[in-house]
């Protein structure tokens, strides 16, 4: 017969079925809790909407189960039990109501009297979960709160003075301090101690202690009333930074320091420190370092009340302490040994200080831009100074990353250039050449002829070393951290040079294929991510006189998103997603030169009649200059071949005339020759050799050709550009070797009749006088 289950009865069977069988065996409940604990948990066996007299029943059992194993001598056992009522509590609210008194009683009893610690920390935080429970509920605050927390409070700090049971008293004064603020005054003091023992130095307390010690210093303003809150507080962090100084003034007293002008502010009670420095160095540094943790837990924790913030002091301070360093100057008569143990602690001090740096930033915001010009010499100097220290290093970085993203362009501007040129060097990949000598270098004839001998090394693990090697990972992604805040910030507005070499220095890690021998797989991965994510910010924030390295970062990134790693393909394929949203075709990254428009011209049929053939032909360009120009220069070169084969038969006619000339030359008389001479000399005066560019000018074909009209005529686009070149420029017949003469002393334009051949063939023979190139002389004498 098969039977189904509703919720309420499948609840009931299932409790009564644990009651049963895991928890009716004291000694054996501890071996079954982690079982008992996911059944009421996975199955939600105490939040049930109705409710039956069957689980009702249940309910009993289990209750009256559970005080009954709160009595039982097994220790183990009672912190079964108080577990147990924590989970009972906090998953139903009918259970805690009708039960909270009488558990609240009997955890309260554990707390008082010895358990083991188990016990007590476990009974701890059952209540602290109770009381704050009622805090929003008046009624239920007067039956189970009121009456047991003044007792509870003080049980707390007894026990605080257990070093293992420190963080859990810490956090439940914490709770109670916070949820019931009117109960707390009488514990404010006693608190207060118990916070400064741990800020003390003296003792070594873990990390969740110290965590817990600063969140109950930082509440207990509260303690103090509505009107007197934000006093409270500001008291509580200036006696801090009073307690800071207090501690330098020790340890610097063999510095040369520049006297405060501003009055240091009170402190807190500190036991005092050993007079010898050997002992009291080391507990004035822990106690500076826990101080400033503290600091920065104030300046990062959310009040109730507007509260003011003592940031000159703060700057005072961290001025102070990064005034210090190696080449400080040291008082005279003071011991240098003491001197040189100060300088051991000044790398741990100015980290600790970085991280109070920090947190006034993210507290401050962009109040603190009027100090940018301070932050951005001292953040500079640091990069300096702790260029060789890892830590150091990492923490200038990331700093330097903050103060750009709060202090904006003007830090960003006063700290670029060494930035960038300290990114740079730390991202470099250093190739180192395996080289293994193990004889003197003889010369290369030597090293040839010998043989390989047992001296010869063929097997060695220097062969293996490292070949690639970098800066360390993390020293790596913080400097790519900053740089890519600076490319968000300033990167349009640095300069080409130093803008190329940070893209170029990008592209190049990205390309590489072989990675540094001493970085990890997972190292890798996580430096890629970083300068993915600086190539994003690059791409998007582009410089306007630089070449865009838009097309290499989508291919980097189209390639990454086949990568191994599942974080490298999400960051390209966001990479890739940005590039595509930039390189859209609606959306052009940069809008490309169009040619002019030229406007269409309505011409009539008057207008189309031209008088000349150059307006015409002017008219036809204005109308299609782009078929122009494309026709121009095919008929450029169309020119240049017809003016080369000219040329060349040009050539072979002046060879073949020389030749004739010649011939003729050798048939003429001597007779003839004396007669032609004569005549040519009668009737010339003064002759002047003109050169070929002159006789160009006076050519009388020139002259004609320039007198006549042009014709117009009709025809194609092709045939009117031939008319222009030949109407601009004039041919001229070859010279032949000849030469043109030119009365100079005659007033008209007419040219002198031009000399055949054989006349000039003859005056070259015959010895003729010297001729005056100047032209003519003004003396009548001479002539």
């Amino acid at each position: 017969m098969s039977t189904q289950l509703t919720s309420a009865n499948k609840n009931g069977h299932l409790l009564s079925n644990i009651l049963n069988l895991y928890m009716a065996n004291d000694n054996l409940i501890h071996q079954n809790l982690s079982f008992i604990l996911d059944i009421i948990l996975n199955h939600r066996l105490f939040s049930t909407s109705t409710e039956s007299d069957e689980l009702t029943a249940v309910y009993r059992k289990w209750t009256v189960r559970l005080n009954a194993i709160l009595q039982s001598k097994n220790t183990v056992a009672r912190w079964c039990a108080v577990k147990l009522i924590r989970v009972t509590c906090e998953n139903s609210h009918a259970l805690l109501l009708s039960n909270a008194k009488t558990w609240s009683a009997q955890l309260l009893g554990f707390v008082g009297k010895s358990e083991p610690t188990a016990v007590h920390q476990e009974s701890i935080e059952t209540l602290t979960y109770l009381f704050a429970y009622t805090a929003d509920k008046p009624e239920l605050q007067r039956e189970i709160a009121t009456p047991n927390l003044q007792r509870y409070n003080q049980l707390l700090i007894q026990l605080g003075r257990k070093q293992e049971l420190l963080p859990v008293v810490l956090a439940a004064l914490t709770t109670n301090i916070r949820s019931f603020p009117s109960t707390a005054r009488h514990i404010a003091e006693p608190c207060l101690q118990l916070c400064l023992s741990c800020l003390d130095g003296s003792k070594d307390y873990d990390a969740n202690t110290i965590k817990r010690a600063n969140d109950c210093l930082v509440s207990l303003y509260i303690a103090g009333g509505k009107a007197q809150m934000a006093d409270q507080w500001k008291e509580s962090l200036s006696r801090l930074i009073g307690s800071v100084h207090e501690c330098l003034n020790r340890l610097f007293d063999t510095v040369d320091e520049e006297s405060l002008e501003s009055e240091l502010p009170k402190s807190y009670p500190f036991l005092s420190v050993p007079s010898d420095y050997v002992d009291a160095f080391p507990i004035l540094l822990r106690r500076i370092q826990l101080i400033q943790e503290s600091i920065s837990v104030f300046l990062t924790t959310s009040t109730s009340v507007a509260v003011g913030v003592p940031i000159a002091h703060l700057i005072d301070l961290i001025c102070r302490i990064y005034n210090v360093s190696e080449g400080s100057l040291m008082r005279e008569f003071k011991d240098k040994s003491e001197f040189f143990t100060l300088v051991m602690c000044l790398p741990a001090l100015h980290l600790s200080t970085c991280k109070m740096v920090t947190s006034l930033l993210y507290c401050s915001g962009s109040e603190m831009i009027r100090y940018n010009k301070l932050f951005s010499r001292i953040l500079l100097r640091l990069l300096n100074e702790h260029r060789h220290k890892r830590t150091l290093k990492i923490a200038v970085y990331q700093l330097m990353s903050l103060c750009i993203g709060k202090c904006g362009y003007t830090f960003a501007e006063s700290v670029h250039k060494p930035l960038i040129a300290a990114v740079l060097q730390d991202l470099q990949i250093i190739e180192h050449k395996a080289t293994i000598s193990t004889q003197p270098q003889q010369s290369q004839q030597q090293q040839q002829k010998h043989k390989k001998r047992k001296t010869d090394v063929t097997n060695s693990d220097a062969l293996t070393s490292k070949t690639v090697s970098a800066t360390p990972a993390d020293v790596q992604v913080a400097a790519i951290g900053a740089l890519t805040a600076l490319v968000e910030v300033y990167g349009f507005a640095m300069d080409n040079g130093q803008r190329a070499s940070v893209d170029s220095l990008i592209l190049s890690r990205l390309i590489q294929i072989i990675p540094a021998s001493d970085l990890s797989e997972e190292d890798v991965i996580l430096i890629k991510s970083e300068l993915y994510q600086c190539l994003i910010a690059s791409v998007t924030h582009p410089i306007e006189t630089q070449a865009s390295i838009l097309p290499h970062a989508a291919r980097l990134f189209s390639a990454g998103t086949n990568d191994a790693s599942h974080e490298l393909q999400m960051i390209c394929k966001k990479g890739s997603t940005v590039c595509d949203l930039i390189m859209h075709s609606r959306l052009p990254p940069v809008q490309r030169t169009m040619p002019k428009s030229v406007p269409t011209v309505a011409i009539t049929v008057q207008e189309q009649h031209v008088e000349s053939e150059d307006e015409e032909m002017i008219d036809q360009q204005e109308r299609t200059p782009e078929i122009v120009d494309e026709r121009v220069q095919e008929e450029e070169v169309e020119e240049e071949n017809e003016e080369e084969a000219e040329q060349e038969e040009e050539e072979e006619k002046k060879k073949d005339e020389e030749k004739k000339k010649e011939e003729v030359v050798e048939q003429l008389d001597e007779t003839k020759i004396s007669q032609v001479t004569t005549e040519t000399v009668e009737n010339q005066t003064t002759i002047v050799a003109v050169n070929e560019s002159s006789a160009k000018e006076t050519l009388p074909a020139q002259d004609e050709a320039a007198e006549k009209p042009l014709v117009s005529m009709p025809v194609t686009i092709e045939e009117k550009k031939i008319e222009i070149e030949t109407t601009t420029r004039v041919p001229v017949a070859p010279i032949e070797n000849k030469q043109t003469f030119i009365d100079l002393t005659s007033d008209s334009n007419t040219p002198t009749p031009k000399l055949n051949d054989m006349d000039l063939n003859f005056d070259m023979d015959m010895d003729m006088p010297a001729i005056d190139l100047a032209g003519p002389d003004t003396d009548d004498e001479d002539d």
